[in-house]
């Protein structure tokens, strides 16, 4: 009796641990949402562990590609506008953007300013359909604005040492566009993750539906007159 006792406590401990044990179905929303954050987790959470490293390994190189190229811009940045105070015989450093780019735009600051005085003069006659006529004020305004003369005049001296230094301008514009392209690599990885995700979870949900089950069966024999119990294994 106290052997019968022991391995009916034994089965029901067996039966207590296949239960807790058991696999719970996974969502594919919560799979899709994690991979959206960051791509391989909605894989890794569905247990699809080669599919989510590779993802992750994707995610990890595109950041690494990602923040390269804005150094590497960065670093044309500075050599363009070093070449630019070493070359063009302006007398100012640290100017801004708009700086630089007409000195890529003209040869000289003479053959801007030129265009600076049309566009004056022409807004000062009234050719250009303006809500105010423009006033002697504002044509003088407008120069003082506008023009660049003294340590901010240029003059390159050689065009190809000016076509150099639109090289250096479009290098740094060329890491910068590869930056973006990075940024629409990141967004295709999580696409492609969370399309593995939800396809991995219900890969997932599908198996653990057909895994072994346990249960407990327990009856009495009139003939014997003895109560019986049996533990069944499905597969």
């Amino acid at each position: 009796m106290k052997y019968k006792f022991l391995i009916i406590v034994l089965i029901l401990v067996l039966l207590s641990s296949s239960i807790l044990h058991a696999e719970k179905p996974k969502s594919k929303a919560l799979a899709a949402l994690m991979s959206f954050a960051i791509p391989g987790t909605g894989e890794l959470y569905a247990k699809n562990t080669s599919s989510g490293v590779a993802s992750l390994a994707a995610e990890t190189l595109l950041w690494l590609g990602y923040f390269g190229f804005l150094q590497q811009a960065k670093w044309a940045e500075n050599d363009y506008k070093k070449y630019a105070e070493a070359y063009s015989r302006t007398q100012i450093t640290g100017a801004d953007d708009l700086y630089y780019t007409l000195l890529q735009d003209y040869y000289t600051s003479e053959e801007y300013n030129n265009h600076v005085y049309l566009y004056a003069r022409n807004a000062l006659y009234g050719y250009y359909n303006f809500t105010e006529p423009w006033t002697q004020e504002d044509y003088d305004q407008f120069l003082e604005e506008y023009l660049y003369v003294g340590e901010e005049a240029w003059n390159w001296g050689s065009k190809n040492v000016w076509y150099r230094y639109g090289e250096l301008r479009r290098e740094k514009n060329k890491y910068k566009i590869i930056s973006k392209f990075t940024i629409a690599g990141m967004l295709v990885n999580r696409l492609v993750s969370m399309i593995k995700a939800v396809h991995s979870v219900h890969l997932y949900n599908k198996g653990i539906t057909k895994e072994s089950s346990v249960s407990l069966n327990c009856g009495y024999d009139h003939i014997h007159q003895r109560f019986s119990l049996s533990l069944e294994k499905r597969f």
